[in-house]
């Protein structure tokens, strides 16, 4: 459970706050963040993960102030954070990564048929031995979700995820995440542009408008289209075509990128 206490917070660029003495508590389970651009979407999820401290105020994951995290072994024990657009660079193949995070990670339980599952589930086998930085933007992306699992925190927060994936492997990761989350009894808390798809997974919804404070309910509850309609401020069949619009611009400039890299045998030696 991620509880905010009069929590305020503003970056050091702009003036107006983000979030001004907001007191709100997301439960655990499964748990979207839907809304337009702008209303404060990924900065509550940095918060409620402890990517970001509020200016004034408290934020708790799992009754443990935000505040109090010495290290980043003490703060990924309770989150574990994927970024939107999240890219690094490794020395060791993707095969050995995902051993190394199991074997190094929270979970009690060490049994390798777990790194096989994922890998299986996240369609891994043909870049095990790659590095990450040989990835393409989805390869990459099922890669860190994959991560994020075998590290064991007790909470994953995961902004825009899954964007870069086919329709099918959306599908079948958060499929798999919600039901591994219900099993061991981890909670997600998640933002995509794909409302069908958050109303298809979450148990609880974080709705933003520009108007009010973010409003948290049960998803049946909140994904009824007038309510939808009057967060965006756009008609619901305007909206799906917006979010297939800034879904499809996304992929775009991923393949731009991928495009204006050198050819991997061309790449110079200490590439990689």
């Amino acid at each position: 459970m991620i509880e905010f206490k009069n929590a305020t917070f503003t970056y050091p660029e702009t003036e107006k706050p983000v979030f001004e003495n907001l007191t709100l508590t997301l439960p655990d389970g499964i748990v979207s963040c839907i809304g337009q651009n702008g209303t404060g979407k990924s900065t509550l999820l940095l918060l409620a993960s402890g990517r970001l401290l509020p200016d004034t105020g408290d934020v708790f994951i799992d009754g443990v102030d935000t505040k109090t995290f010495k290290t980043e072994e003490d703060r990924a024990k309770y989150a574990a954070y994927i970024y939107q657009n999240m890219e690094f660079e490794t020395e060791e193949p993707i095969g050995d990564l995902l051993t190394y995070v199991f074997e190094n990670g929270f979970h009690t339980t060490k049994d390798l048929i777990f790194v096989d599952q994922l890998v299986e589930v996240f369609e891994l086998e043909n870049f095990l031995s790659k590095k990450t930085q040989q990835l393409s933007k989805g390869e990459l992306q099922r890669t860190i979700l994959a991560f994020s699992l075998l590290y064991g925190s007790t909470n994953i927060f995961m902004d825009e995820p899954i964007f870069a994936l086919e329709d099918y492997q959306k599908k079948q990761a958060l499929e798999f995440l919600t039901s591994y989350a219900k099993k061991d009894s981890y909670s997600l808390y998640y933002s995509l542009h794909e409302l069908d798809l958050s109303e298809k997974y979450s148990e609880t919804i974080v709705l933003f408008s520009k108007k009010t404070e973010p409003r948290v309910g049960p998803a049946k509850e909140l994904f009824q289209k007038e309510i939808i309609e009057e967060a965006y401020e756009v008609p619901f069949d305007m909206l799906k075509k917006r979010e297939s619009l800034f879904r499809d611009s996304l992929i775009q400039l991923d393949t731009m990128r991928q495009k204006e890299a050198p050819p991997e045998e061309e790449q110079p030696e200490d590439y990689v």
